[in-house]
């Protein structure tokens, strides 16, 4: 695909992710339009950490995922979507009622408008939550999909109007599932970021469940991927992990940091980090045969490679 002039809309910008999306695509001289949620502040999020050149060149449209007419103008112009609005990490903190109805209802306003328009691709990017308690390790885009949580359950229902847009209307859609995905500009409560601001000022480390495996890939390799996916008809119609394929504990990654920081921090349980009882998944690793196969994609930047790059950033905007 030629990105020059194409008309990109990125849902949820607001989000690291759709930042580093928004950045990359300006550079590839696409015509950038982000969907941001209103509030009375018009925060951009994210996209406020861009350097000025780039966020000169981001159109912004302040609105709601759950008003079809603030959608259907968002889209309307389009030719290529990024749906990023309907992903976090679970946020046990919010009500579920408002979380299900961005997730679902949001998505749904959101096909309606791509399927009026005629989109040429609709990427929904969703979550390696959607496992849950996966039956095998690493996982494969044929695991049966689990609601560990209530909040999961909606992510699954979003996953399913995309499913249901393709085979009914042959929506070109395509679903992302992202595994852990970290680096520069991540909000502070994601686990890499939290590691890192402690690292850096304390002496004490505190952490929940330490036992817990994740997948963490580096943010650039995912904006690859989901720009990769855009790109390749042969995704269409499919979901496929974006990961890094290798397993690490939540107490490892916190040594791998603190090594990396240079300080010496004594690493220690925090039983107020924990999870609710249930909702908390063990291990979640991806197996990326799909998307080597489909769109010739593999997480190329290492663990410390990527780890060093972002608390350089955090080191450098500690104020943001």
């Amino acid at each position: 695909m030629i990105w020059k002039d194409k008309n990109v809309l990125i849902t949820g910008a607001t989000h690291f992710i759709g930042a580093h999306l928004a950045e990359e695509l300006v550079n590839r001289g696409s015509n950038v339009k982000a969907f941001i949620r209103y509030d009375y502040q018009r925060d951009w999020g994210s996209l406020d950490k861009l350097p000025l050149h780039i966020k000169n060149k981001i159109e912004v449209i302040f609105g709601s995922l759950l008003n079809p007419e603030a959608v259907d103008f968002a889209v309307e112009s389009a030719d290529v979507v990024l749906h990023l609005g309907a992903f976090d990490m679970i946020p046990l903190n919010i009500n579920i009622r408002s979380y299900f109805e961005e997730n679902t209802i949001g998505t749904l306003n959101m096909l309606n408008a791509a399927k009026k328009h005629n989109l040429q691709k609709f990427v929904h990017i969703s979550t390696d939550e959607v496992y849950g308690r996966a039956e095998r390790t690493p996982i494969d885009e044929k695991c049966p999909l689990k609601a560990q949580s209530p909040h999961i359950s909606s992510d699954i229902a979003a996953e399913k109007l995309v499913e249901g847009y393709y085979l009914t209307y042959n929506l070109p859609v395509t679903i992302a599932r992202l595994f852990n995905t970290y680096g520069p500009m991540q909000a502070k409560d994601a686990i890499v970021p939290t590691i890192i601001a402690q690292g850096l000022v304390g002496t004490q480390l505190l952490l929940g469940n330490m036992h817990t495996i994740r997948d963490f890939v580096y943010v650039e390799d995912v904006v690859d991927a989901l720009l990769r996916m855009v790109e390749t008809p042969e995704v269409i119609g499919e979901a496929v992990n974006l990961g890094s394929g290798i397993g690490i504990s939540v107490g490892d990654l916190a040594e791998r940091i603190t090594a990396l920081i240079g300080r010496d921090i004594e690493i220690l349980f925090d039983a107020t980090r924990i999870r609710i009882q249930g909702a908390d998944i063990e291990q979640l690793v991806a197996d990326t045969t799909k998307a080597r196969r489909l769109i010739e994609w593999q997480s190329s930047t290492s663990l410390d490679v990527g780890l060093t790059k972002t608390i350089e950033w955090f080191s450098e905007h500690a104020g943001i």
